[in-house]
């Protein structure tokens, strides 16, 4: 065990120094994760993320681009315990100027041709999630918690080719914080996990002028949530006070797309008070495809003291994509709501079991 700087305030919560964590599973993270879209050109969206692993030792980030047919992706890994408080690796690194404000990202050089100083600006309050719990083969499979906040983006982002500024007006964002056990990708050796009971999961933060909405819905059939956290949070900090209880939805999909693509969908809000709100959303270009930065393959896997790979993916190839799309995405939205016009991403996946969107999945082959 370590002493590290934090170890001086009076935050802890477990007998422990923050070098060690109260649990000692192995899927047990903390992580961070951001995307960022331009809501005039509407022809980019890069999502990055970091994650720690405390009884893993691991250090990890991840930076995806979509521009144009092209997804650049960026993945870096270290040694935690060589520096288990700093928010970095490799090139990658994360300084929180002001908590639940202001952070700062850079990606300094590297063989990817991936580059970029920005700062992170909160435009809303923070919305924490509802606890998170589920149990599989006996064993608890998520125990976790999630902050969601939505902001604007200022700064330059290059890539092989193209150079991007980031003006905090056009480029609109998204952030969670999340910490607790989530699974890993399968690894050999491991029972097969059982089939989740859910079918249909949503996970999808959006920002208004006036305020913001989010929610992730884990779904076995529609009105059948296994879980759901939803909010409303206003940009002056006043709290809704007729909270979500149900959230009802219908989605387009994209007919003859090679992956499951959404076209449009129209949510419904329905409040404790009896009272319903509906949004009209719009899905966008925008997409990246969060096997880049390693999701369902390789989160949180030990890779030596360090390493850095990089790759980029033609998505004008429909054999491929189908090979990128076996994990979720980052796809930009466009959002209607009553006079206001707002923009965010929806997360999505679509099981076969669910018998809604049935039609929504590709065939197989």
């Amino acid at each position: 065990m370590k002493l590290t700087e934090p170890d001086e305030y009076f935050n802890h919560q477990v007998a422990l120094p923050h070098s060690v964590v109260g649990s000692s599973d192995p899927n047990w993270r903390e992580r961070y994760w951001i995307s960022m879209q331009d809501v005039v050109q509407r022809n980019f969206i890069l999502t990055l993320g970091f994650g720690k692993y405390p009884n893993q030792d691991v250090m990890e980030g991840f930076v995806i681009v979509q521009h144009g047919a092209l997804q650049y992706n960026l993945r870096v890994s270290r040694r935690l315990l060589a520096d288990p408080v700093a928010v970095s690796a490799g090139p990658l690194s994360l300084t929180v100027i002001e908590p639940l404000k202001t952070l700062r990202i850079r990606i300094a050089g590297n063989e990817s041709g991936i580059g970029a100083d920005f700062t992170w600006h909160a435009a809303m309050p923070c919305m924490l999630e509802g606890r998170h719990f589920e149990i599989n083969r006996a064993r608890v499979s998520h125990d976790l918690v999630r902050y969601v906040q939505l902001g604007r983006i200022e700064g330059e982002v290059t890539l092989p080719g193209h150079s991007f500024r980031l003006e905090r007006e056009s480029v609109w964002a998204e952030r969670d914080h999340s910490w607790g056990i989530r699974p890993m990708a399968h690894r050999q050796g491991e029972p097969p996990p059982l089939s989740p009971e859910w079918n249909f999961l949503a996970f999808c933060p959006i920002q208004f002028r006036a305020f913001c909405l989010h929610f992730y819905l884990f779904e076995a059939q529609a009105g059948r949530p296994t879980h759901l956290s939803a909010s409303i949070i206003y940009r002056d900090g006043r709290d809704e006070d007729d909270p979500i209880r149900a959230i009802d939805h219908d989605f387009a999909w994209l007919p003859g797309a090679p992956v499951v693509t959404l076209k449009s969908g129209t949510i419904t809000l329905r409040f404790y008070s009896g009272r319903t709100q509906t949004v009209e959303l719009l899905a966008l270009a925008p997409r990246v495809f969060l096997k880049g930065g390693g999701y369902g393959v390789d989160q949180g896997r030990w890779k030596g003291d360090f390493q850095l790979e990089h790759e980029v993916w033609d998505l004008g190839d429909p054999v491929k994509l189908k090979h990128y799309a076996r994990s979720s995405s980052d796809h930009m939205l466009e959002a209607r709501c009553a006079d206001e016009t707002g923009y965010g991403i929806i997360e999505y996946m679509v099981r076969r079991g669910h018998t809604q969107y049935a039609s929504g999945v590709p065939a197989r082959g």
